[in-house]
């Protein structure tokens, strides 16, 4: 006799799960099923984790899996539990442009620069990093990117244009040749995902033994954040300035400080 089949019975965790979500301004796109761990709540859930951190200051894992980690990330998105109180400066033995790219990320940073409300994508600083695009209001890692290029270079290095959308900045990078298996301090880093997710940042400093790199990223908890992150195979690396910068830069470690980030946001 064959098997009863009945329809899937939506999860109460997994509606909590989603209104955290959606109330952090992600499901903007497409609407999950209701109460049912689907893919689209499965590719947001990761998309989260890629943008935010536990309190001990290290990001989540982007796995989909949702353990107390990213819960205590979902009920604390944004504003004083988010900071990790790092400090940036900008390391010797640059280029030029690096130094200035660097320079100009650290005083965005500093500012500070955060959604307001929390969830929205938007505030008179992040609505101008979309420069003439016509986009606002939608995630905005890469968007900061392209804007930090612009004002740094007076051009789009890559492919002449301002991105928006992290897969297709990579794989243009890619076609061009400019990915970079070693970062360098002024290099985007670049985290991909299925169903055309991903996030984007610059490398602000590198670890004398390589294995951790700092960043400055937008969208990342809400806000511009100064991160630490794993120099592992989830990271991909575009040399986006192209200007021969050598390996024999300054290897360093940012120490815990909470004055750079003074708001309370």
């Amino acid at each position: 006799m064959p098997n009863t089949l009945k329809r899937l019975i939506p999860d109460p965790e997994v509606i909590k799960l989603q209104q955290l979500l959606s109330s952090n301004g992600y499901f903007e796109e497409i609407k999950p099923s209701h109460g049912l761990f689907d893919g689209i709540t499965f590719d947001n859930a990761v998309l989260f984790q890629l943008q935010h951190i536990y309190k001990d200051g290290d990001p989540l894992k982007p796995d989909g899996v949702i353990g107390a980690k990213t819960w205590w990330a979902l009920k604390n998105p944004s504003g004083e539990k988010q900071r990790n109180h790092l400090s940036a400066s900008i390391p010797a033995g640059l280029t030029t442009k690096r130094h200035q790219l660097i320079e100009l990320i650290i005083e965005e940073h500093s500012k500070p620069v955060f959604e307001v409300p929390d969830g929205s994508n938007r505030s008179p600083d992040i609505d101008g990093y979309w420069g003439n695009t016509g986009v606002i209001g939608l995630a905005w890692c890469c968007a900061f990117v392209s804007w930090v290029l612009k004002e740094v270079t007076d051009s789009y290095p890559i492919a002449s244009t301002h991105h928006l959308g992290v897969q297709r900045m990579w794989r243009t990078a890619k076609r061009l040749n400019m990915t970079t298996e070693i970062p360098k301090p002024g290099d985007i880093f670049v985290q991909l995902f299925a169903g055309g997710k991903g996030h984007t940042g610059f490398v602000v400093a590198v670890t004398e033994d390589g294995e951790t790199i700092y960043t400055c990223e937008g969208n990342c908890g809400n806000r511009l954040k100064i991160g630490k992150r794993s120099n592992n195979s989830e990271l991909h690396f575009i040399d986006c300035l192209q200007d021969n910068q050598t390996l024999d830069f300054e290897r360093m470690a940012f120490d815990v400080n909470s004055t750079i980030d003074n708001t309370t946001r």
